[in-house]
């Protein structure tokens, strides 16, 4: 008899793989079009200085050179955030049956949530992060590599947190019940489960175990109110 799992919706790490093809489509769009109109006005420009046309030509093959060398490294950090995702997706699934999992949640402010988990421990926003070097906490703030970081991920947890607890209004939720996760997939994070500003961290091996220790505090009207109102908002569901 297969093992019960958590109910899965949304697809993970869909959101930055769309943004991520937009740093390459949309630039590439721009410059092929700069480019067709420097090479019409060079050649066929009525009333036209030749050079304008050489001039606007040239300097979008120009802006194109210089981009091809910056957008490998911008889109791989997209679609490394998108493995991400998928990772710590790959966990919450093996949380209980009692448990609802939203991936790539989209908020009626236009900022998508990576998951929000729903069970008995209460509802939990995650952010993941996918980096790269040796992260920990320190004096309950993120570290990377040692040294605090100028653009801390757990502010960007707690502005999650409150978008959700906003969708959530009207469903009744105990004092307690709503929880922001900051979780980083991989190894860079080796510490156990830690608090910074109140926000839990952790690596996403451990993340299943840590949402199930606390104690239960939604019943299943209650799981069911709040998995109704974030069911009615919209998931990114693919291309």
């Amino acid at each position: 008899m297969p093992e019960s799992r958590a109910t899965m919706r949304g697809i993970p790490g869909d959101a930055a793989r769309r943004r991520g093809l937009r740093r390459v489509l949309v630039p590439v769009a721009c410059f092929a079009g700069a480019l067709g109109v420097g090479a019409g006005l060079l050649l066929g420009g009525v009333g036209v200085p030749w050079w304008l046309g050489a001039t606007v030509f040239a300097a979008a093959l120009g802006g194109f050179a210089l981009y091809r060398r910056r957008q490998p490294a911008l889109v791989y950090g997209y679609f490394k955030g998108a493995r991400g995702e998928e990772m710590v997706a790959g966990e919450l699934a093996h949380l209980p049956s009692a448990w609802t999992i939203f991936n790539g949640l989209l908020l009626p402010d236009g900022r998508d949530v990576d998951h929000v988990a729903v069970g008995p421990q209460g509802v939990f926003v995650i952010e993941t992060k996918h980096w790269s070097g040796e992260v920990s906490v320190g004096r309950g703030e993120i570290l990377a590599n040692g040294r605090p970081i100028q653009r801390s991920p757990v502010a960007q947890v707690r502005r999650a947190l409150t978008a959700v607890g906003g969708a959530l209004a009207g469903a009744a939720l105990p004092p307690g019940a709503l929880h922001g996760v900051l979780c980083f997939a991989g190894p860079q994070f080796a510490d156990g489960a830690a608090r910074a500003d109140e926000v839990l961290v952790c690596s996403h091996l451990g993340l299943a175990a840590a949402l199930t220790l606390g104690p239960t505090v939604l019943d299943a009207a209650a799981i069911a109110r709040c998995v109704a109102k974030l069911g009615a908002l919209t998931l990114t569901e693919g291309f």
